[in-house]
């Protein structure tokens, strides 16, 4: 399995729009390190069909966890999700973040993945619960550990 590939070549946005970017978790129902494949197969599917969505990302998966990142057109960051929260790899997707962008911040990679990287369970368990009424979760630092895999390969 290629875990640290060359980046795609992307193109701008066609309509000249802002990409929009969402961020979700979700709790993994694979078993590892059995089902390693199946993460190779997630990554094999989504960067070609995220290239023909215009969309680019990144995901980490944890033993326990996913979480990922997609940048692109809402239409198309819309179908991506049906089809995840269908996934029986999934359960509990829970969007923590969904924003307009001026710029990509994962242009040219289709999806970017690193291999395991279970210490950040930490940092994705407390997302799916939120401390009060109406308080947000702090989703800033799992997007830089995103960022980071993506600058720095292993």
């Amino acid at each position: 399995m290629e875990t640290w590939p060359s980046p795609s070549h992307h193109r701008p946005m066609i309509d000249g729009s802002h990409p929009q970017s969402l961020l979700y978790v979700s709790h993994s129902c694979l078993v590892r390190p059995r089902d390693d494949l199946e993460i190779a197969r997630i990554i094999e599917v989504s960067r070609e069909r995220n290239r023909a969505l215009d969309v680019t990302g990144a995901l980490i998966a944890t033993y326990r966890f996913f979480a990922q990142i997609l940048e692109g057109p809402d239409a198309a960051l819309d179908e991506l999700m049906a089809s995840i929260a269908r996934d029986w790899r999934h359960r509990e997707v829970t969007v923590v973040r969904r924003e307009a962008l001026s710029a990509r911040r994962f242009d040219g990679w289709s999806m970017a993945y690193s291999g395991a990287a279970g210490y950040v369970d930490r940092d994705i368990a407390p997302l799916f619960t939120r401390s009060g009424l109406g308080s947000l979760p702090d989703t800033d630092r799992l997007i830089r550990l995103l960022r980071e895999f993506v600058r720095s390969p292993l």
